[in-house]
């Protein structure tokens, strides 16, 4: 089969290369029918929902915490101590991220180790001081988590999309879909959960302590991935983790998209466009039981902040799609997608039913 590409420009990662450009403008009107809608129904949705869910909120354990870490993107930031060879390291030790407040978040450590007696935290400090209040530990790793390591699996959308659309890739047509007008929204709208001025979401309930600037910032610094390859993680904690069934899930894509002629060099990118950000937001959404605030400092969580917290999870966190175009790849009825459907069943069948062929949500 003959490749479907014209050319291969690079994709680049840029999450804010989301302008609404001529040649993408079906793609915004497209987004603003189908998807935009969901939010506004979804929102009603989150208040109630999450009202009831403050009678069974309930504070971190250390087994959620780890349990949080080992089943999203985090994972890729697990190291074995190499003295003991017993615990298990997390070190974030550059970060560009900032809350509202001037606080920063500049490093992060934690130690943790499982055994007989369950999983046990050791260590955990945050810009060098020692925090033990688990609801602050699992606000922490959560802020960083959404606005860092997850943040990451959106980088190359916007770039893929145009590549998409302007070499006229019809194989890829629904991996367009969306991603590039949620971007914009993000960055530049007074809905967007993120923390800037005019931002009108802290009004309704689902507001984010991260400061946009600093989310665009952070999003370009890879210093905490250096050195970390999904093979090692498959080797030392089995193939049926997290990051196991991430690295068979890569292996599959490049197998399906050499079958259907797709340009190579999109691997990465592709990746991260639709497994990476569907699981990653799929193992997030389990942990939506726990009480905490989205500010890392905040030293209590006090009723609204549950609330606050819970409406931006189940709004933001847990998949948002139109039922009548959701545009996973299980409901897109083309031979590229049925097969990359089949693969990923094989794996997980759970992430095979949740993969989007876009940054949907």
């Amino acid at each position: 089969m003959r490749p479907t590409t014209k050319t291969s420009l690079p994709v680049r990662p840029r999450i804010d290369d989301c302008e609404c450009t001529p040649n993408v403008q079906h793609l915004f009107r497209r987004h603003y029918l189908l998807q935009s809608p969901m939010y506004y129904i979804r929102w009603i949705y989150a208040v109630l929902y999450s009202l009831y869910l403050l009678f069974f909120l309930r504070a971190p354990t250390d087994r959620d915490i780890v349990g949080y870490i080992e089943n999203t993107t985090m994972t890729m930031l697990i190291r074995r101590d190499g003295k003991t060879g017993e615990c298990e390291v997390i070190t974030v030790s550059d970060c560009k991220l900032r809350a509202s407040g001037g606080y920063k978040l500049k490093n992060m450590s934690l130690r943790y180790k499982t055994g007989r007696n369950g999983v046990q935290i050791l260590h955990f400090t945050r810009n060098g001081d020692d925090v033990t209040d688990r609801s602050q530990m699992f606000s922490t790793i959560y802020f960083y988590h959404t606005h860092s390591m997850h943040t990451k699996s959106h980088l190359f959308s916007n770039s893929l999309v145009r590549h998409i659309v302007d070499n006229d890739v019809k194989t890829l047509q629904e991996s367009s879909y969306t991603s590039m007008p949620l971007h914009y929204v993000l960055l530049h709208s007074s809905l967007s959960v993120l923390m800037w001025d005019g931002n009108m979401s802290q009004y309704l309930g689902y507001g984010d302590a991260c400061i946009r600037e600093s989310l665009v910032e952070e999003s370009r610094n890879m210093s905490a991935l250096d050195g970390h390859r999904a093979e090692e993680h498959w080797n030392s904690h089995g193939k049926d983790t997290f990051a196991g069934k991430l690295f068979r899930s890569r292996l599959a894509l490049r197998d399906v998209m050499g079958r259907h002629g797709i340009d190579p060099t999109l691997l990465d990118a592709l990746f991260n466009h639709t497994i990476v950000h569907s699981v990653d937001h799929h193992g997030m959404s389990e942990w939506s039981c726990l009480r905490f605030s989205l500010h890392p400092w905040d030293k209590e969580c006090s009723l609204y902040q549950a609330l606050n917290t819970s409406v931006y999870r189940v709004l933001i966190t847990q998949p948002n799609l139109n039922p009548l175009a959701p545009n996973t790849i299980s409901s897109i009825n083309k031979p590229f997608y049925q097969d990359l459907y089949r693969e990923l069943k094989n794996i997980d069948t759970s992430w095979a039913e949740v993969v989007t062929a876009s940054v949907m949500y």
